[in-house]
């Protein structure tokens, strides 16, 4: 038979399925008679107080599941036991070929090379390969450098602490402003300063005492003690000097004011902390003064520095008693360097002498424009003979207080390293040289001598020491700190021309403490006369 034979049946055997025995009870799940109590208990320790974990954590990231305690935001003292931890499976693998990868065609020193290259073939093929090309990299390295710098300065004042400075005086809510000046458009000002620009002396008066050389040969190591004055210097305002007052009688001028008042003006735009002035508009004359409760004549300390001085008035380094002792060491130090030699008289007897710090003053005209002519008084300190002929001074002192919060040890370095000592106050104390080199310049000085006093011990504000004195020409040193006659006068004049607009009355110019704004309100007749502005604020 050719057929296949035939293939037994498959049996198919019926899988069994039991249904378990169901208990009927009135709970949700089984008894507690069906469970077995052996089984049921767990084998790990625990207390009633201790808190269960997450059954499955869902929401947990993947960089913070390796974190040492995993549930230490939620649930302060949780026990580990019943947490649920994922078994990380990629810590079991590992790579076979344990090779480090290969480095790719264009990294950072490709790249830089082929610019290199691209570079030299350009100067070499075409391009220009003489000082255009030696001027255009200074360029981008000068580019390059400035933006550093200015990152850097960016990250420095990030982390900067912002000191708030108080007013110079308290502005009454019924003053109202007339007039804003941004400082920063001041210091485009410019008045065209030529040889037809001359001033005009009207009067002298004082006389002035010879300088004791010295001290220019004091050093550190021949320190000397400054010495307290047996008289205190006061400077009289505008509208108290009688000569002042007979020449605007007499129409010699329309703006009056002293030369301090005119120097605050004039660097204005490089000043920080708060100042004010009462103007005062009669008959078209403006009367610059000072206000007798006001701080006005107290010398700062570190005005510009870039670590800003606080303003406690407890704390023995901060702006209000840092200004009344470096005013006090100047005035010492004005005194103790004048000998007691005959003085040299520049004209009539002075007026304004009352036991103060010897002075002789020089009362000079400018001519602006055909409305305004400035008469300010200018102040002389003393005279040294220099090359056989007598040369005025303008004697100031600088102040030391913290060798660490300054930057610089004027006892290690004003020997060696003068030129550093300069500079280091030029930049902390830009505002203050600027004035008294204005001054000079106004009162035609021919030398300043700056004194360099210093404390004889950091935390001892009340003894100081003389380190040194060092001489300079007014005008070289306005090179020197950037001051130019034609900024000085060109701000002046913006000033005077813009209170010169206002109708007659009473005025009080404000520098803002914290913002570079100078602003002009109009005050009542009687503002700061009879305790007015020692009235409390409502």
């Amino acid at each position: 038979d050719l057929r296949a034979p035939l293939q037994p049946a498959r049996r198919t055997v019926a899988m069994g399925f039991t249904i378990p025995q169901i208990q009927e009870t009135d709970s949700w799940g089984p008894s507690a008679d069906a469970v077995d109590a052996d089984k049921a208990l767990t084998y790990a320790p625990f207390t009633r107080s201790d808190k269960f974990g997450r059954a499955a954590d869902w929401n947990q990231t993947g960089y913070a599941k390796f974190g040492g305690n995993r549930y230490s935001s939620g649930q302060g003292g949780a026990s580990t036991v019943f947490n649920f931890f994922a078994n990380d499976d990629d810590a079991e693998f590992s790579l076979v070929d344990n090779k480090p990868a290969p480095r790719t065609r264009f990294g950072a020193k490709r790249f830089q090379q082929r610019n290199f290259m691209r570079r030299d073939q350009t100067a070499f093929v075409g391009g220009d390969v003489g000082q255009g090309a030696t001027r255009e990299r200074a360029r981008q390295q000068r580019m390059q450098s400035k933006k550093s710098q200015q990152w850097n300065t960016w990250a420095y004042n990030r982390n900067r602490d912002v000191v708030t400075y108080t007013s110079s005086v308290d502005i009454r809510p019924e003053w109202s402003v007339l007039d804003q000046m941004q400082l920063s458009e001041l210091t485009k000002a410019r008045f065209p300063v030529d040889k037809d620009f001359a001033h005009k002396d009207l009067e002298q008066r004082g006389a002035l005492r010879w300088f004791d050389k010295s001290f220019d040969r004091v050093t550190p190591k021949l320190e000397r003690d400054l010495v307290r004055p047996k008289s205190s210097s006061y400077h009289t305002t505008t509208s108290d000097d009688p000569t002042l007052m007979r020449l605007a009688e007499e129409g010699k001028g329309t703006v009056f004011a002293t030369d301090q008042m005119v120097a605050a003006i004039m660097c204005a735009a490089r000043s920080v902390y708060g100042w004010d002035l009462v103007v005062t508009k009669r008959d078209g004359k403006l009367i610059f003064d000072k206000r007798d409760e006001g701080a006005f004549d107290l010398l700062t300390v570190s005005e510009t520095a870039q670590d800003a001085i606080t303003d406690d008035k407890e704390n023995i380094n901060g702006v209000p008693q840092l200004s009344r002792e470096s005013t006090a060491a100047n005035d010492a130090y004005a005194q103790q360097v004048l000998g007691d030699e005959p003085p040299v008289r520049l004209g009539e007897a002075d007026e304004l002498a009352q036991g103060s710090v010897p002075s002789a003053y020089k009362y000079r005209a400018w001519r602006l424009s055909d409305a305004i002519t400035l008469v300010a008084r200018c102040e002389l300190n003393g005279v040294t003979e220099t090359k056989g002929a007598n040369a005025t001074l303008c004697v100031k002192a600088l102040t030391e207080f913290d060798s660490k919060v300054t930057g610089m040890d004027w006892r290690s370095k004003i020997e060696t390293q003068r030129g550093a000592v300069i500079a280091t106050e030029l930049k902390n104390n830009a505002n203050k040289l600027a004035k008294w080199t204005c001054c000079a310049l106004l009162a035609g000085a021919d030398i300043m001598k700056l004194g360099f006093v210093s404390r004889a011990h950091p935390k001892d504000p009340a003894n100081h020491v003389i380190l040194n004195t060092q001489s300079y020409k007014p005008k070289d040193f306005a090179q020197q700190i950037n001051l130019t006659e034609a900024n000085m006068w060109g701000v002046f004049k913006a000033v005077a021309e813009t209170t010169m607009k206002l109708p007659d009355g009473k005025y009080l110019l404000v520098k803002d403490p914290n913002k570079p704004t100078l602003r002009t309100y109009e005050v009542p007749e009687d503002a700061f006369d009879d305790g007015y502005s020692k009235e409390p604020l409502e």
